[in-house]
């Protein structure tokens, strides 16, 4: 007669942590805006890096918001060349494996395909947004809004395709050369994750894609790029 077995302890916990990595890697590749109240609750803050990130609930959803925010000194066009520079993605957005600029519809406007890693036997996420660059006449404040694209060309069986997906980068010029950056997002990943191990873990994507994007923002071939759509704040 066959027993009914049950997972160890020791099976338990590896799962979680196989869950664990995959809900990082979903995040990582998802940038959501959010409609909601002001009501942010702070998650963590990184004092070495200057990063704080906050999570809010949202109307409808069962899956947290989160709103990151960091500092850097130089120019408001550092951060959009780096947005903009494709290839660069994989070296600073958390786990992408790559990114394809697919057309570049105008100096402000172009679409993007990309591949984000997940652990096995998750099969790897890929995604085509269009960005658009817009500044305010008044702040200087620039912002880089994201929006999924359906109608591209269609997924295929090797990706599971991320369809529902907006979201925005805010650069706003302060004192003393400094630039306060906000990455604010909001996401179902989808893909069998269940919501509440998404809430848990969505703290780590946006904390270490600011960390790199903060590195490298800082390179000459950033803070030395020139958009002729974007006023300086000096």
């Amino acid at each position: 007669m066959a027993f009914l077995c049950l997972p160890t302890v020791r099976v338990v916990v590896s799962l979680i942590k196989f869950l664990q990595r995959s809900v990082l890697v979903v995040l990582s590749a998802l940038s959501f805006s959010v409609f909601a109240a002001d009501n942010w609750d702070e998650a963590t803050y990184d004092k070495e890096d200057d990063i704080r990130v906050y999570t809010r609930h949202v109307e409808g959803s069962d899956t947290l918001a989160f709103k990151a925010v960091t500092h850097v000194t130089g120019s408001l066009t550092a951060g959009v060349a780096l947005l903009q520079d494709a290839p660069r993605t994989k070296d600073w957005v958390f786990n992408c494996k790559i990114m394809e600029e697919i057309e570049l519809i105008s100096a402000t406007q172009g679409t993007y395909y990309m591949i984000t890693n997940m652990p096995w036997p998750v099969k790897d996420r890929d995604s085509i947004t269009e960005t658009k660059v817009s500044q305010n006449p008044d702040s200087l404040a620039v912002r880089v809004d994201m929006n999924a694209r359906n109608d591209v060309f269609p997924s295929n069986d090797d990706f599971i395709r991320i369809r529902e997906m907006s979201g925005y980068w805010l650069f706003t010029p302060k004192e003393g050369n400094q630039i306060e950056v906000i990455y604010e997002a909001h996401a179902d990943p989808g893909g069998g994750l269940p919501s509440w191990l998404v809430n848990s873990f969505l703290v780590d994507a946006p904390l270490n894609t600011l960390r790199g994007f903060r590195k490298l923002v800082t390179e000459d071939v950033y803070q030395k790029a020139e958009r002729t759509f974007i006023r300086e704040a000096n």
